[in-house]
């Protein structure tokens, strides 16, 4: 199969599996966001009332006690209730980690699948497409494809390690391929963001 027909069949599914890996992610980044302006908001408060209960003098109309139930029933408030949203969100993610990874998986057993059916399993005449930190576009997609499947077990073959030892010189992070899956981690260094970059990186290995 050519990998613009195989583009075409596998659109709504890699569409789905790019949007729910980036989901969870992008709302636990935007709740830390909110998380760290309260904190300096409530912090700034309790230096106030710091100073002024050191310097009572300029302490006019107890405005230090008014400063101080001010920033604990507005902002600290806000801080407590956005923490336990926050670690709410962090406990989801921490739950989804199996789910974000099994989907970062299958995002690329769709590339692998793609290359596959174009070059066989020898991929016999694929191109490079472009490079990832001295690998070629398709062996860190084959690579990375077996590491997160066979992890588990460890019986990685010799280019699956070559691959990762490789990527680890350049993000140490790959060096931790016997241990975990990091198919997460190399759909971040694909920039596979949406069904375009998918895409685009395929295409690249279209002859």
């Amino acid at each position: 199969m050519k990998i613009p027909d195989y583009l075409k069949e596998v659109e709504h599914a890699v569409t789905t599996v790019i949007t729910e890996i980036h989901h969870e992610i992008d709302q636990l980044a935007a709740l830390r966001s909110e998380l760290a302006k309260l904190t300096a908001a409530t912090d700034d408060g309790y230096r106030r009332v710091e100073f002024l209960a050191m310097n009572p003098d300029l302490d006019d109309d107890f405005l230090g006690t008014a400063i101080y139930w001010d920033t604990y029933f507005g902002a600290d408030k806000d801080r407590f209730h956005k923490n336990i949203e926050t670690e709410s969100a962090a406990q989801r993610v921490a739950a989804h980690e199996f789910s974000i990874s099994a989907l970062s998986g299958s995002l690329l057993q769709f590339g692998k699948q793609g290359i596959s059916l174009h070059f066989g399993k020898k991929r016999v005449g694929c191109p490079d497409g472009r490079f990832l930190d001295g690998m070629t576009l398709h062996e860190v997609i084959w690579q990375a494809r077996n590491q997160a499947l066979h992890w588990e077990d460890g019986t990685f073959h010799p280019p699956t390690e070559a691959c990762f030892q490789t990527l680890a010189k350049t993000a140490p992070i790959f060096s931790q391929y016997k241990y975990r899956s990091l198919a997460y981690e190399i759909v971040l260094l694909l920039e596979w963001k949406s069904l375009d970059d998918f895409r685009r990186d395929l295409m690249l290995l279209n002859v």
